[in-house]
């Protein structure tokens, strides 16, 4: 499966993230050991909750939202480059194209405005107001986990 050639760029960025006592390993291992049944949803933060009984939590919570948006990247590569493929086929095939690549373009950057603009609301409900406070950092770690789940399980469809 095309998912293996992009775990090397996955696990290279994993590097960067010793520098603040973060690892994403107890976020994978729950991943890793969650059933058919069980929300993954319960496994967001499980790295960054680990990482803060040593470090700030900001800093971990930062470090896990890098380690989402880089499984996001991956999964979404990997989905578009299946949607290329199936287009191209269709035209080799002479039959009608269905645009999948730029369907999940325009699906994406939709859902990056979407992101975005929930987390600001977010930002407004919160006594600080500031764009790190952890509540707007939770807003954007939860709905990019749940894109990569979504991603994840479409690059999965043959």
């Amino acid at each position: 499966m095309r998912l293996f050639a992009f775990l090397p760029a996955l696990v290279l960025s994993t590097a960067a993230f010793a520098q603040d006592n973060f690892s994403p390993a107890e976020t994978e291992a729950c991943l890793a050991g969650v059933d058919r049944k069980t929300d993954k949803r319960v496994c967001v933060g499980a790295s960054a909750r680990a990482c803060a009984q040593d470090s700030e939590e900001a800093t971990c919570m930062a470090s896990e939202i890098a380690y989402w948006d880089t499984r996001l990247t991956v999964a979404f590569a990997l989905v578009l480059d299946r949607a290329k493929g199936k287009d191209d086929d269709a035209v080799h095939m002479s039959m009608q194209p269905r645009d999948q690549a730029g369907a999940l373009l325009k699906a994406q950057d939709s859902w990056k405005q979407y992101r975005a603009d929930t987390c600001a609301f977010e930002q407004t409900l919160w006594v600080t107001g500031q764009p790190d406070a952890p509540e707007v950092q939770s807003c954007h770690l939860y709905l990019t986990a749940e894109q990569v789940f979504y991603l994840e399980a479409v690059a999965l469809i043959e």
